[in-house]
C-alpha cells in the first residue's frame, strides 16, 4: 500500500523464475549423485606434467562414481509452480516423486502428474526419500522445518536440496547431520559463513 501511495507499481509475478530453479534443482541432484564437484577438483589437483597421469586418473575416478537418479524417489515438499515442475522433471529423468503440500490449490493439483505419489505429512516425505527438495515460502510455520527432529526421520546418505528460503532449515542441525553422515550432501543457492567449505555442502550462488 505504502508503493502504491507513491505511484510505484507492485506485481506479483508467480513462476517467473521457475524453470531456472528447475534446472538448478536438477543440476544440484546431479552434482550430489556423481560427485561432480569433488570430481572437478581432483582433476584440477592432477600434474599435467606428471608422466603417471593417466594412471591416477584410472586410480582416483573410482571415488567419484556416484549413482544414476533413475529409480531413486525425490520427495518434493511444496507444490506450487517451481515444485511441480520438479516433480515432472524427475518423472522424466525415472525417478519416484513423492510431493507434499497441505496449502495445494485446486488449479495446481489439476496439473500435477497423477504419477506424483500423495504424502499426508512432511515426515512420511523425509522418510522414504533418497532426495528431498524443499519449494515453500519462509514463514513462521515453516522457519526450521528442517531440524534435528525432522532429519532424524531421513534416510542415511540422503540429499537434502534447499532452492527455498535460508531459513526453512535449522543450518547446525544440517550441519550435524552430514558430520554424522546421516546426510550425504546439502545443496542449497545460498553461501553462507556456515555451511561455505563444507565438503558435502553443494552450494551455489542464486542463479533464479
Amino acid at each position: 500500500k505504502a508503493m502504491s501511495a507513491r505511484g510505484v507499481p507492485v506485481f506479483n509475478a508467480p513462476g517467473a523464475n521457475a524453470n531456472a530453479v528447475k534446472e538448478l534443482v536438477l543440476a544440484g541432484m546431479l552434482m550430489a549423485a556423481r560427485n561432480i564437484g569433488g570430481a572437478m577438483c581432483f582433476v584440477v589437483g592432477l600434474d599435467p606434467a606428471d608422466p603417471e597421469m593417466e594412471k591416477k586418473v584410472e586410480d582416483g575416478k573410482k571415488t567419484y562414481a556416484g549413482y544414476e537418479l533413475a529409480g531413486h524417489t525425490l520427495g518434493v515438499i511444496g507444490l506450487g509452480m517451481i515444485g511441480r515442475l520438479v516433480a515432472d522433471m524427475a518423472l522424466k529423468m525415472g525417478m519416484n516423486v513423492l510431493g507434499y503440500d497441505p496449502e495445494i490449490t485446486v488449479e495446481a493439483a489439476w496439473s500435477l502428474s497423477s504419477k506424483v505419489k500423495k504424502a499426508n505429512s512432511v515426515t512420511e516425505v523425509l522418510k522414504h526419500s533418497h532426495f528431498v527438495s524443499l519449494h515453500v515460502p519462509l514463514v513462521e510455520a515453516t522457519r526450521h522445518m528442517i531440524n534435528p527432529e525432522s532429519l532424524a526421520h531421513m534416510k542415511h546418505g540422503a540429499v537434502l536440496l534447499n532452492f527455498s528460503r535460508e531459513g526453512v532449515v535449522d543450518e547446525a542441525a544440517v550441519l550435524a547431520a552430514l558430520e554424522a553422515r546421516k546426510l550425504g550432501s546439502y545443496v542449497c543457492d545460498f553461501p553462507s559463513p556456515q555451511v561455505n567449505g563444507n565438503p558435502h555442502v553443494i552450494a551455489l550462488p542464486h542463479l533464479g
